[in-house]
């Protein structure tokens, strides 16, 4: 059975709008914001435990000296599947992650467009097109989009309650 993937950093470093004159992980910044969140809530597989074991220890202890971007960019390949993830964090993700079009999206929204808003947040009336590659890969900028997740995981908790 092959793996559902998520998103790759490559899909957002290759886009047209990529900026030039910054590292190419910054594509991938978003995506690292996500894996750190799943970690910290022990949404993550086995496999990706045994992998990184000494990091994932370390984010869930609120060592802030691990660098999600860095590890997901570079130790899995720039590669977000659900391999990646256990049952929980799957069920999340499908639901919040992958599409606008799931019912859960629908409902509340999906994570790439909570980014976008957050991204429009942070560059106010500045804000262009491809401003994303430019959030800093900052505990501060963490703090406020896991705030946003946190409330979507509590939606998508009351959704399934209420099924």
């Amino acid at each position: 059975m092959s793996s559902v993937v998520y998103d790759k950093a490559k899909w957002h470093w290759g886009a047209d709008n990529a900026p030039k004159d910054i590292p190419n992980e910054n594509g991938a910044t978003h995506i690292a914001f996500f894996l750190r969140w799943c970690i910290e809530n022990k949404m993550y597989s086995r496999m990706l435990l045994e992998e990184f074991e000494n990091e994932i220890k370390a984010i869930e202890s609120g060592d802030e000296s691990v660098d999600c971007r860095h590890l997901f960019y570079f130790g899995m390949d720039g590669v977000f599947d659900d391999e990646l993830l256990n049952t929980k964090g799957k069920a999340f993700a499908k639901a919040y992650y992958t599409s606008e079009k799931t019912k859960f999206a629908k409902l509340h929204n999906w994570y790439l467009q909570d980014y976008a808003d957050f991204v429009s947040r942070k560059f106010g009336e500045k804000n262009f097109d491809n401003a994303y590659f430019y959030i800093e890969n900052s505990q501060e900028n963490y703090q406020e989009i896991k705030e946003v997740m946190d409330h979507r995981y509590a939606e998508f908790l009351e959704m399934k309650a209420k099924k």
